[in-house]
């Protein structure tokens, strides 16, 4: 059951610390917004959602 949370930690660490400026060459992304600041705010949400469907009390 602990390889579950250790998965998660991982991929988070990956998400969060890879050279996002890598992936996002241009400053402006979809409908005028920076591309890295929609990268962070989903890869959070992704993280923060499978933390809730994995710490879930049935």
């Amino acid at each position: 059951m602990k390889e579950r949370p250790f998965a998660l930690f991982l991929l988070a660490l990956f998400l969060f610390l890879f050279p996002v400026s890598l992936i996002f060459p241009m400053p402006l992304g979809p409908w005028g917004l920076p591309p890295l600041y929609l990268y962070l705010y989903a890869s959070w949400g992704l993280v923060v959602l499978l933390a809730y469907l994995l710490f879930r009390r049935p």
